[in-house]
């Protein structure tokens, strides 16, 4: 084999190593693209789980806040611990413990059977 064919080997094949090269240096930088991409939803999932979790919090917090706002306002109008349901007087105890009781324990417990009775029965219907 000559000089020049065996030059025109050599080109033709460093072309070809040049091609995929090319084409595996852009599927690596595609893969690393979608790995990157990849690694991008995963801390947007876990930052929107975040804030749902924060949301949360902040939903409890409200509602404390409501709840303590109610009791205090009951203070100011002189209905404070008396039951929202049966109208008894709720015990020193139970409002030492739990100041923005709405209710006294018999009809806070009655209250909490009804709404486990009420989800139960909302998810056995679906």
């Amino acid at each position: 084999m000559d000089g020049k064919t065996l030059e025109q080997i050599r080109d033709s094949l460093l072309e070809k190593w040049r091609k995929i090269e090319k084409h595996v240096v852009r599927d690596f930088e595609q893969q690393e693209d979608l790995q990157s991409a990849h690694a991008e939803i995963i801390d947007i999932a876990q930052s929107l789980e975040q804030l749902g979790r924060d949301a949360s919090l902040r939903e409890v917090e409200r509602r404390e806040l409501l709840a303590i706002e109610r009791a205090l306002a009951k203070m100011s109008s002189g209905n404070f611990g008396v039951c929202e349901e049966c109208v008894e007087e709720i015990p020193a105890r139970r409002l030492l413990v739990l100041p923005e009781a709405r209710l006294c324990a018999s009809c806070q417990a009655f209250e909490e059977k009804q709404t486990t009775r009420s989800r139960l029965s909302g998810a056995s219907a679906r």
